[in-house]
């Protein structure tokens, strides 16, 4: 895994639990000191979705939910303006 890949699946995790140690990280992703320091540097600072807690946890403060990073966004639909109404002429008559 390249480390957006690895920076992804920390930011799944984070979101699903709310509070994750950087030991569990560590772990979880045989991370040396400098590769953590990196995704936090990534996750609280450039992307402010977590902030640390004692030096020692991580702590989701973003959004509820996440889309993937696959998802393509849906085209907006813009709404069309209504076609004005041109009145139609009106025939006129001639006197008798």
């Amino acid at each position: 895994m390249d480390f957006y890949d690895v920076l992804e699946r920390v930011l799944e995790i984070l979101q699903q639990h709310k509070r994750v140690t950087y030991r569990a990280l560590q772990r979880q992703f045989d991370l040396d000191e400098a590769y953590l320091e990196d995704l936090k540097a990534e996750i609280i600072e450039a992307r402010q979705l977590a902030v640390d807690e004692g030096g020692r946890v991580l702590v989701w403060t973003g959004a509820t939910s996440m889309a993937p990073a696959s998802a393509v966004p849906l085209p907006q639909v813009v709404p069309q303006p209504s076609p004005q109404k041109i009145p139609l002429p009106t025939t006129l008559r001639s006197p008798p």
